[in-house]
């Protein structure tokens, strides 16, 4: 059997007894009884003028607190958005000690702030793995950020040969890689196909080498799923917990 399929950061939730998914989801959004998701601050929401810090760290700790929220996200820093950049680091800095004391993994949004993020994660000593999705660097930039302990996670840049990751993904260790749709209706197949080829490896051993990484950062998540199993009669299970049971307990699919 071979493992599931990861779509570490999607805003597509998908029924498929393949494929495990982390559904981004808004902090004013319920979170459904079924499925992986994350919630964050996303560095934009400082562009408006309705925003209340406070009171939107008081719903994230709650949200995080439900057992089927894995991670954190997306949060992070946009150059971009220069106007309010200093109050990004802000909210961030807050999330990153909300990400450490509730044991969350974070999935990062960066544009032209590698050097603060690393720096950030420095100065909290953070322990919790970050996640920098939507990556579309160089060489330069996989040593960078990998060497610092941060993963990788590519989307569909990988299906236009003109995006730099179509050059630099093989420079990327297999043990540092997620990949993701986003916000992309393209299924997140055709981006492990993609990925197998400019890696040169099969499919299933980047299916196999992804999932376990998945297992390595998300340790809680196979606690959750044994109190679903304990609770539900095995056909009563949603697909992906199924799937996710079937092949984390199994002998021969330990993380590597």
């Amino acid at each position: 059997m071979n493992s599931p399929f990861v779509d570490i950061h999607t805003h597509t939730p998908r029924s498929d007894c393949n494929l495990i998914q982390i559904v981004n989801l808004n902090l004013g959004q319920p979170c459904p009884e079924q499925g992986l998701y994350s919630y964050g601050i996303h560095p934009w929401a400082m562009d408006k003028a309705s925003f209340q810090l406070e009171e939107a760290l008081e719903l994230l700790e709650e949200r995080l607190q439900l057992q089927n929220v894995l991670a954190l996200g997306e949060t992070g820093l946009d150059r971009m958005h220069k106007d309010t950049f200093e109050k990004q680091i802000v909210v961030f800095e807050r999330q990153i000690e909300l990400s450490e004391v509730l044991q969350k993994p974070m999935i990062l949004h960066d544009v032209k702030s590698h050097n603060e993020i690393l720096a950030l994660r420095k100065k909290h000593k953070a322990k919790q793995p970050w996640i920098l999705h939507g990556f579309n660097g160089t060489e330069q930039d996989i040593q960078q950020l990998t060497g610092q302990g941060l993963y990788l996670s590519v989307g569909e840049s990988l299906l236009y040969s003109e995006r730099k990751i179509t050059k630099s993904l093989k420079k990327t260790p297999l043990d540092m890689l997620f990949l993701e749709t986003d916000m992309t209706k393209i299924g997140i197949e055709k981006i492990y196909e993609a990925a197998a080829k400019l890696l040169e490896v099969d499919l299933s051993t980047l299916q196999t080498r992804i999932f376990s990484n998945f297992v390595r950062i998300i340790e809680h998540a196979s606690r959750h799923c044994e109190e679903v199993r304990r609770s539900n009669p095995e056909n009563r299970l949603h697909p992906w917990t199924a799937s996710f049971l079937a092949v984390t307990q199994s002998d021969d699919k330990k993380p590597i």
